[in-house]
């Protein structure tokens, strides 16, 4: 993997605070794109018409706005100084202090931010887990074309079970921010410039051995590839694109499990819990798990045998597939309509809602092994929808990079 320090454009704090707006870092950056609901991204341009979200989605929450009024206001930005770009090239050390959402443990995040070469999938250098959809890319593409800047970075996984980058960017991470922000009650995002060419071209020495995971961003990867297939002849950088890179093995990197609530058809939960009895092997308190199933008066914990799994390979051997293939398109066929299954992330109301009755049987499951995620992907496989819950999320609008020729 290619990796190259940028020129990153960034608030200019001091302005903004100098205006009179409080926590100006809270006040422009917010949560990725996607993950916005209409009601949140009001409440981001409320904070401050300077918000990110005025950028990569628009002023008018729930609605596309048009990608030129966008492109004009990031130029206005620019030239109200706005946004200032860095003097030099760097590359960030990017920590985020968090606590995990299923309780009170606290974490340490340390990532890598930096311009990355973009490559097709089909030369195994940057490796996906999850499928795409066009519109969503057209979407991004449309954008990106638009306003010539990568606005968001994406989320890729390397692979240090050694240490030797995480310690360059520990190291790293000991010196002042550039930007900190509490990026929701005691989570903290911060940017750590990293100038040092020697610690720069060690790095990039270290990434050439690397073929990361995307972990989140595939349809905005999708756009770059897109992207620099049409306009390489056009636009210097566009074979470039905004990464925070995170290592897999890391512990300030937490997978979380995604849960599914099921509203059964013509069935009921009993009965359903009936035939998983006779076909899974039931687990006692304490025991090793695939699945704990249940209902808003029981829980039960079961493995699947050995005589199910022994027949599948690679993704389709994991637990997630296996929910999915096996129990509910094979034992409860008929009985669990694609509309019928919600998806929870960990701790986010799953319980709740069983038990207010939107599903008859909660299935969960347990996180994502890291070797068997590391496995599948370099597999050239894909998980089902909704499997990895990376924790924690990357924040927008701590640096933006204007596409430009890079000197590698």
């Amino acid at each position: 993997m290619d990796i190259a320090p940028f020129r990153g454009l960034r608030y200019n704090l001091e302005r903004l605070a100098a205006e009179g707006l409080q926590k100006p870092a809270a006040a422009v950056t917010a949560p990725p794109y996607d993950v916005l609901s209409p009601s949140e991204h009001a409440e981001r341009l409320a904070a401050s018409p300077y918000n990110i979200t005025a950028l990569t989605l628009g002023t008018t929450p729930g609605e596309t706005s048009d990608y030129d009024a966008r492109a004009a206001a990031l130029d206005d930005w620019v030239e109200a100084g706005v946004l200032i770009e860095d003097p030099q090239p760097r590359i960030y050390a990017y920590t985020i202090d968090y606590a995990l959402p299923t309780g009170e443990e606290r974490r340490r995040f340390c990532g890598l931010l930096a311009l990355g070469r973009i490559r097709p999938f089909a030369d195994g250098i940057v490796l996906p887990h999850e499928q795409t959809f066009p519109k969503v890319v057209d979407d991004r593409v449309r954008l990106l074309d638009a306003t010539r800047t990568h606005l968001e970075s994406i989320a890729l996984l390397y692979a240090d079970r050694d240490g030797e980058i995480d310690q360059l960017l520990l190291t790293a991470a000991d010196a002042p921010a550039a930007i900190s922000v509490e990026a929701k009650p005691g989570e903290h995002h911060s940017l750590h410039p990293i100038s040092d060419a020697a610690t720069i071209g060690e790095l990039q020495r270290l990434f050439t051995a690397q073929r990361p995971i995307i972990a989140d961003g595939h349809h905005r990867y999708t756009m770059g590839v897109r992207y620099r297939d049409d306009r390489a002849d056009t636009v210097p950088g566009c074979d470039w694109q905004l990464m925070t890179f995170a290592n897999l093995y890391s512990d300030g990197l937490t997978i979380l499990a995604t849960h599914r609530l099921v509203k059964l058809h013509n069935l009921a939960a009993t009965d359903a819990l009936t035939l998983l009895r006779e076909r899974l092997d039931e687990v006692g308190e304490g025991g090793a798990w695939d699945l704990c199933v249940e209902t808003s008066e029981s829980v039960t914990r079961f493995r699947f045998p050995e005589s199910v799994r022994s027949t599948k390979r690679g993704v389709a051997g994991t637990s997630y597939s296996l929910l999915h293939t096996v129990v509910f398109d094979d034992w409860l066929r008929g009985h669990v309509p694609e509309s019928g299954v919600s998806y929870y992330k960990e701790s986010t109301g799953e319980r709740v809602a069983l038990e207010r009755g939107d599903g008859d049987l909660l299935f969960r499951l347990q996180p994502v092994d890291r070797d068997e995620f590391q496995t599948v992907v370099q597999g050239h496989e894909v998980f089902p929808h909704k499997t990895t819950y990376f924790y924690p999320k990357l924040w927008s609008g701590l640096a933006l990079w204007r596409l430009a020729a890079v000197d590698t």
